[in-house]
């Protein structure tokens, strides 16, 4: 009987053991899809525009992860940056459940000690907007927001294909009509 009891418990033993280190290497070895994708992200090539706080609700988040399967993680509060005025370095887009969003990459100029962050365009407002009128076209970020969904997305496709800036530094825009 006491022999019994040794082999099973050196067989539970090395069930334990080899439970232990062979499933957790499994699930470890599954990338798990974070549901962000993102295209190219531009650094250059743009004007350095100013702007504010929009939505207090919103964060600066930490792009990693490759573009197929980008992670977002939140590195600053906007509720905590009211008065802050901030300057746009980089620009890229990010689809999360089919829809696909612009986002900046922001530095903050009054408070130097704190680092930027990607945030979302529709959470900051520029500090100079010019809506359209007879002559001229509104700013990229007014223009942006009256896309819809469909838009959005086709605007992502004409983007790829090399419209990414203008003449003046500027996120493209292009007619409304053309991203139907």
């Amino acid at each position: 009987m006491k022999k019994m009891n040794r082999i099973l418990v050196a067989t539970m033993m090395a069930f334990t053991m080899l439970g232990g280190t062979i499933v957790p290497s499994v699930t470890a070895s599954a990338a798990k899809k974070t549901g962000y994708s993102r295209i190219e992200k531009w650094t250059s090539g743009f004007n350095h525009d100013k702007y504010r706080v929009k939505n207090k609700k919103g964060r600066t988040y930490k792009m990693t992860g490759k573009a197929k399967n980008i992670k977002l993680k939140t590195n600053h509060y906007l509720k905590n940056y009211k008065k802050t005025k901030w300057v746009r370095t980089g620009i890229t887009q990010i689809k999360h459940k089919g829809d696909w969003m612009v986002y900046y990459y922001m530095k903050p100029i009054t408070k130097k000690k704190h680092a930027g962050g990607w945030v979302k365009l529709t959470d900051m407002k520029p500090v100079k907007t010019y809506k359209a009128d007879k002559y001229h076209t509104a700013d990229f970020d007014t223009w942006y927001r009256t896309l819809n969904k469909s838009q959005r997305k086709n605007y992502v496709g004409w983007v790829q294909q090399g419209g990414a800036s203008d003449g003046d530094g500027e996120p493209s825009q292009i007619d409304k009509s053309y991203l139907n």
